[in-house]
């Protein structure tokens, strides 16, 4: 006999109502995709927050510059950002710094952009889905803008749809379907303990999972140094 992937979207389904005692009537596969998306994405933002090093959702995104376009689109997945780099020459990277265009007087003013911004130390500001580069590129450059990012989890929408964290956690979006439902039918007797538990369940798994994910990169050390404090140091002293 072969069993379908339990971590897959119909066996979360299926996994959920076992835990509810409810059936594709009383607990609709769009009620339950809704419900483990919803958790889904929250999932993948406390990884995020809590993880080390290891990049859970890294990607890459490259763009052409274009002469005298300041605007570029984001890419359509992204979720935060880790860093930028641009290459005004095709040749030498420099990493680019964040700010706000409040913190420039005259942010349209081309001339004054090229005045008071260098590419080798250029700076960005993100608008919507843009980023807006300070200077603005004088030359067409090959990828010359390269961006690494978190992006969004995609939502499960098949029956064959896994999510993209750690396979043993991947029950915690049951928990919260199921803590869904039972708030749903509040009112029967024994829901409100019912979901209580699914509740305990979802936060006990959450900080097993970020506990994982927050010492996943084990290769790397972090160390604590004390500030060191000259408490000999006079400052009227001559």
């Amino acid at each position: 006999m072969i069993l379908y992937n339990a971590s897959q979207s119909k066996g979360l389904r299926n996994f959920t109502r076992f835990l509810t005692n409810s059936n594709s009537t009383t607990y609709t596969d769009a009620d339950v995709d809704a419900s483990l998306n919803m958790y889904y994405h929250d999932i993948v933002n406390q990884i995020l927050e809590s993880m080390d090093g290891w990049d859970f959702q890294g990607e890459i995104a490259t763009a052409n510059l274009v002469a005298s376009q300041q605007e570029y689109v984001l890419p359509t997945d992204i979720l935060k950002i880790k860093r930028i780099e641009i290459t005004y020459d095709g040749t030498t990277w420099n990493k680019a710094r964040f700010f706000d265009i409040s913190e420039d007087p005259d942010p349209t003013d081309s001339t004054t952009i090229t005045r008071n911004f260098s590419t080798n130390d250029p700076y960005v500001d993100l608008h919507d889905n843009s980023v807006f580069l300070f200077p603005v590129p004088t030359a067409n450059v090959s990828a010359g803008i390269k961006i690494w990012y978190e992006k969004e989890a995609t939502e499960l929408s098949s029956a064959t749809s896994e999510p993209v964290f750690a396979e043993a956690y991947h029950k915690i979006l049951c928990y919260g379907a199921a803590k869904d439902y039972f708030e749903k039918y509040a009112d029967v007797e024994g829901n409100t303990n019912k979901r209580n538990l699914q509740q305990q369940n979802y936060n006990r798994m959450l900080e097993d999972l970020k506990t994982f994910y927050n010492t996943k990169n084990q290769d790397r050390d972090y160390e604590i140094k004390p500030y060191f404090v000259d408490y000999d140091y006079n400052p009227n002293s001559n």
